[in-house]
């Protein structure tokens, strides 16, 4: 009987795949199926799988010890997509590992495709067992980690796998009713997408469990320490079949809750002798540096891309500090993360003509590895910058952060008369006069209050917290007055630049940081704690984003303009109501 159905498989089902398969889509997929894990007496399929035109022109011999039993054939037509599955019916007889060997296939332009061999582990037969809590089926899950022991600023991933095994085929498992993920207290969480959750086979203590991934995360511990991921928790659903007709099945339903233990993570600080340029990278990684171009006109924008790549955790590295020449102006930098690179773009304006040398970039990490700090150091890059013609004068750029009030200079140098006085003997006789006394205690009178006022407008200067705060929206004012004339003269640029002054030297003066210290993150964060509306904040954010863009791509039409600088002037007056 054995030798028949061998003899089956080989002349008619073979020749029925000659016959079928040019037909099929084109689409092409050749693939073998079987479970890995099987036990002792246990009835199974290994499964060729085939989209596609072609021919299978081999099917594998299988070892004697997976004895078989049958085959059949089944499809699916989807939009026009045929999938054909060609299924051998194998019996294990004898425990073991055991390679199911390559079948082969010519594809439609003649080209030959050949399975991957697949092995086979066989253990113990078990006999059907009954869980005492539900009727013969046992359930539990797992939190993996992939690693438990990192330095702080790497990364490891996490997975929550169910395990299940029903001995009974009245019993079956319905879904989950609560699902309460661990928490990850100590640690920053990302859940990752599109996670493969096809049920696999394991051997857990000589017994096949049926297992599948449920969520998986991505950790970074934010400090050091023994860490520790509590448990999850599920509750299942459980349905046992008590009665089956041809009309409706009856069923009951049950519970059964699953935690996970809980887990550890050691998380080591990182050493000490960490180079300057270090930014909190752990990993592994190379990085590459270049400029979008390399000849370009003064006040021209031109982009530094550098570009981080390796295994880590990107998203905690800082943007590599860059060394510029004087003339060069640079804004924050750009960070586009994707899943195995980190980009900074920067853009730079050069302000005169001239070949310059932008120094190497230089870029730190700590590889926990061989627990040691790398630097990597880019080529140095030349751009040549040529002059402006349409400029009608010289630019020399001036960074908003560092300017101040003009001051009127050599003009405190008066002339020292070389002529002397001439004293009149007449009248001099001052102590006689009638009124002497009465003069001298109304002098002494102005005298202590000129002292007074003189002495509390000296503190009131000396006062610099109390001076800038009060100036900061007097000052704001005067420079949008310039900007707003600009804005009628449809002068673009000088429009642009006198609106960043205003709103950098306002919340310089206001909140008392050096202007040269202002960045869009911390200015975000100090308006958070000033209770300021999250809509102001991103508004001013986003003036900031539209000035320092328009400067170097001009081309803003008077209605944008009109409708910034009205902006502007709403939220400096939110500020100044939230902050009085």
């Amino acid at each position: 009987m054995k030798k028949i159905i061998k003899i089956y498989s080989r002349l008619v089902l073979l020749p029925a795949m000659f016959f079928i398969l040019p037909n099929v889509g084109t689409a092409q997929v050749f693939s073998a199926e079987a479970p890995n894990i099987v036990a002792v007496g246990e009835v199974f399929n290994y499964t060729l799988v085939v989209n596609g035109q072609g021919q299978i022109t081999s099917v594998p011999n299988f070892p004697s010890e997976l004895e078989q039993r049958g085959t059949s054939q089944t499809s699916s037509n989807i939009n026009g997509k045929i999938t054909v599955w060609y299924n051998f019916t194998l019996y294990a007889k004898q425990e073991g590992k055991f390679t199911i060997g390559e079948a082969t296939m010519v594809d439609a332009s003649g080209n030959t495709l050949k399975t991957k061999p697949i092995t086979i582990e066989v253990i113990k037969g078990q006999a059907a067992q009954q869980n005492s809590a539900n009727n013969g089926v046992d359930i539990f899950i797992r939190i993996i980690p992939s690693r438990t022991s990192l330095y702080r600023g790497d990364k490891l991933t996490v997975t929550l796998k169910a395990y299940y095994s029903i001995t009974s085929p009245q019993m079956s498992v319905a879904g989950a009713r609560t699902f309460k993920v661990p928490s990850f207290d100590g640690f920053w969480a990302t859940p990752i997408e599109n996670i493969d959750q096809k049920t696999v086979r394991e051997n857990i203590n000589g017994k096949i469990y049926e297992t599948q991934v449920l969520k998986a995360w991505t950790l970074s511990p934010q400090k050091s320490g023994a860490l520790q991921i509590e448990p999850a928790d599920i509750m299942w659903i459980i349905h046992k079949r008590v009665r089956l007709t041809i009309f409706m099945e009856d069923t009951e339903e049950s519970q059964k809750q699953t935690k996970s233990p809980s887990l550890t993570i050691n998380v080591k600080d990182m050493p000490s002798g960490a180079p300057a340029s270090f930014t909190g990278a752990v990993g592994s990684y190379t990085m590459t540096a270049s400029l979008s171009k390399n000849n370009v006109t003064a006040n021209d924008a031109v982009s530094l891309n550098v570009k981080i790549s390796g295994n880590g955790n990107f998203s905690l590295i800082g943007a590599p500090q860059l060394k510029l020449p004087p003339d060069f102006d640079t804004y924050d930098s750009k960070k586009t993360l994707t899943a195995n690179s980190v980009n900074f773009e920067y853009y730079l304006i050069p302000r005169s003509a001239g070949t310059f040398t932008i120094e190497p970039v230089v870029f730190s990490y700590f590889n926990p590895a061989d627990e040691y700090y790398r630097t990597i150091t880019s080529n140095p890059m030349v751009i040549d910058v040529e002059k402006d013609l349409n400029s009608q004068q010289q630019v020399t750029f001036v960074n908003p952060t560092n300017q101040r009030d003009v001051q009127i200079l050599a003009s405190d140098i008066r002339f020292i008369k070389n002529k002397p006085e001439t004293w009149h003997a007449k009248g001099s006789r001052f102590l006689g006069l009638k009124h002497f006394y009465t003069w001298y205690i109304i002098s002494g009178i102005m005298f202590l209050l000129i002292y007074l006022f003189l002495r509390k407008k000296n503190k009131e200067a000396q006062n610099i917290v109390l001076m800038r705060n009060r100036k900061a929206k007097g000052i704001a004012k005067k420079r949008l007055k310039v900007a707003e004339k600009s804005m009628k003269l449809n002068n673009a640029a000088n429009f642009y630049d006198e609106l960043l002054k205003a709103i950098w030297g306002y919340l310089g003066d206001k909140y008392l940081i050096p202007v040269a210290e202002l960045s869009r993150n911390n200015v975000s964060e100090l308006l958070a704690e000033k209770c300021v509306e999250q809509k102001y904040i991103e508004q001013l954010i986003n003036i900031v984003d539209e000035c320092e863009y328009a400067r170097y791509a001009p081309g803003a039409s008077s209605s944008q303009m009109h409708s910034l600088y009205d902006n502007t002037i709403e939220v400096v007056s939110k500020l100044e109501q939230k902050t009085k």
